[in-house]
């Protein structure tokens, strides 16, 4: 599977995408809406990991434990990016799988200029977070 990383995890906050190109990792990192989003749940980017799924196929748990990441929460900006998680979700329903919380969400650049996804992905948000 081939994914590229940005960041670390100490805490185990894993935001998964999929970009065609993975050189706008570090813009991704520095969006406002995603920093936004993470401070309203008392995190900081600096302890999560964007991981960018490079395949038109998901990614495993496994996988990104194999790479020494810490998997304990997942927020997927996208479609098929969990491969537990492509038939079991729908958007903004958070979700246990094993030891695993994960929101499943609409693209970045999507969420961030609407507002009724943005209301749903903070709703979701307080569910799996601050509940």
């Amino acid at each position: 599977m081939q994914f590229d990383t940005l960041g670390s995890n100490a805490n185990g906050l894993v935001l998964l995408v999929r970009l065609e190109d993975a050189a706008l990792l570090p813009r991704l990192q520095r969006n406002v809406f995603l920093n936004n989003m993470l401070k309203a749940i008392q995190r900081v980017m600096e302890e999560c990991v964007i991981v960018n799924v490079r395949s038109p196929y998901p990614v495993s748990l496994e996988e990104l434990r194999a790479r020494g990441l810490a998997v304990r929460e997942v927020i997927g900006f996208g479609k098929n990016l969990l491969d537990v998680a492509t038939k079991r979700t729908q958007p903004y329903e958070p979700v246990r799988i094993g030891d695993v919380a994960y929101l499943p969400a609409a693209e970045v650049e999507i969420i961030e200029y609407d507002n009724g996804r943005k209301k749903q992905l903070w709703q979701a948000l307080q569910r799996m977070f601050l509940g």
